[in-house]
């Protein structure tokens, strides 16, 4: 699936603080748009786990970060950033948390557990991983 053309866009560079200006960004135009608190919850804890792997292990590129409020009852929040030599598995429900004990992993799994509906593509050289909620 591809994210909605009626996304509300912006990017960021390829940096550690640009995960805090990212999960703002999202956070400020779903509470605009009247989210729940879970919702904006979920989504802000979403937002920081892709976009710090973005920066993490993007090729340096720009990570654009989209939201859409309500689009056919689904709120949408697309990242896109740089591909680097490897990619996450592009099979959503492959996606599981690492055990407590292991220094990372978690975020994948974790992603997975808040969105109702995950998709991810490869396009241009980008990896674009759309991310959808129920209100």
């Amino acid at each position: 699936m591809s994210p909605p053309v009626d996304l509300l866009m912006r990017s960021y560079p390829s940096l550690p603080r640009s995960t805090h200006a990212a999960r703002a960004f999202v956070v400020g135009e779903l509470r605009n748009a009247a989210a729940s608190d879970r919702t904006v919850a979920n989504f802000e804890l979403i937002v920081s786990e892709l976009v710090t792997n973005a920066v993490q292990y993007g090729n340096g590129a720009e990570i654009v970060v989209g939201v859409d409020a309500v689009t056919d009852g689904w709120y949408t929040v697309s990242i896109s950033s740089g591909v680097d030599v490897e990619l996450p598995p592009l099979d959503p429900a492959s996606w599981s948390i690492a055990d407590a004990g292991m220094r990372s992993g978690r975020g994948l799994g974790i992603v997975r557990s808040l969105a109702d509906d995950l998709s991810l593509h490869v396009c241009d050289d980008r990896l674009v991983i759309v991310c959808r909620c129920r209100p």
